[in-house]
């Protein structure tokens, strides 16, 4: 049986050989339906004590999560409940 670290150099070599391969320049089959998930947004700044941040930052690990899109979620949360509020 193959170790952990065969399959993923072997798993690597095949995307990168499949990579090689493909042509950006055939149409997409029919049926393929293109979205674009992250449309234009706004750049928020946030200042957080470096204990906030490692605060966070554990959270977010511990939820496989980008601490951005954590964060981001809970703020949506919080404005979701004050507008259904007022």
């Amino acid at each position: 049986m193959k170790n952990t670290d065969d399959v993923t150099a072997a798993t690597r070599e095949e995307a990168r050989r499949l990579e090689q391969q493909a042509d950006s320049t055939e149409p997409y089959p029919h049926g393929t339906a293109i979205s674009r998930p992250n449309a234009p947004s706004r750049m928020f700044n946030l200042r957080l004590s470096d204990e906030q941040f490692e605060a966070l930052q554990a959270v977010a690990n511990a939820r496989h999560l980008p601490m951005s899109t954590m964060a981001r979620a809970w703020l949506l949360d919080r404005l979701d409940a004050e507008q259904r509020a007022s």
